[in-house]
């Protein structure tokens, strides 16, 4: 059968020159996908993305941003990439036969890329979007309040100048106003100690030996 398809202003048209599908089914002549055809039909109508024959996609995969470009043209011009912090990098798709082309870029900051052909525009997105550190970027110690009761020690604002640094002992308080204190709590272990000489013991000697004959001597003179 013969499938005419065309784009009319916002809307679609497309007509199967064929009242006889229904043999596909009954496996007329080795069948034929039917169900498939006419599914693909209603959601190309409907404008699915997924079967768009003009369609330009992007995704990241680890430190590379994969584009495809689906197109019916055989002249299309390069896809521009703009990263995050602006910068704009030119990239020549390859040809992979049935209207696909392929391409990547290696991609080093997080963030939203815009990528263009002049006809086809798409986002992708690389990294994390909503990382827990950006959650709240106002400068808080509540975050750590629980640590801090918990660890005994205080919190204390660049603005006001660096507090002075004390030794204090493992049951004693560890902070104050405009002081933070070290605790000394000796929690180490020594599993063992070895000694190592930096010179044998006779040529220290000799050593020895030899300085004092020379001093002896200079003094002598």
């Amino acid at each position: 059968p013969l499938l005419i398809t065309a784009r009319v202003g916002d809307g679609r048209v497309a007509q199967l020159l064929s009242d006889h599908a229904w043999l596909w089914t009954r496996g007329f002549e080795g069948g034929g996908p039917q169900a498939e055809l006419l599914r693909r039909i209603a959601h190309w109508l409907m404008q699915e993305p997924d079967l768009e024959e003009e369609d330009l996609r992007a995704r990241a995969n680890g430190s590379q941003l994969l584009i495809q470009r689906r197109s019916l043209s055989l002249d299309n011009a390069d896809i521009q990439v703009t990263t995050p912090s602006g910068e704009v990098h030119g990239v020549r798709l390859k040809d992979n036969g049935r209207g696909v082309e392929t391409g990547s870029l290696v991609v080093v900051e997080p963030g939203l890329y815009r990528l263009a052909d002049g006809s086809h525009k798409a986002i992708a997105a690389v990294g994390d979007m909503n990382p827990l550190e950006y959650a709240d970027m106002r400068a808080s110690p509540k975050k750590f309040q629980p640590l801090l009761e918990h660890s005994g020690g205080g919190a204390f604002w660049l603005a006001d100048g660096m507090p002075d640094i004390r030794r204090v002992k493992p049951d004693r308080i560890s902070r104050g106003r405009g002081w933070l204190g070290l605790r000394a709590s000796g929690d180490y272990t020594v599993s063992g100690v070895e000694q190592t000489p930096l010179l044998p013991g006779l040529l220290v000697l000799l050593l020895f030996l030899g300085l004092t004959m020379l001093a002896w001597h200079r003094e002598g003179r």
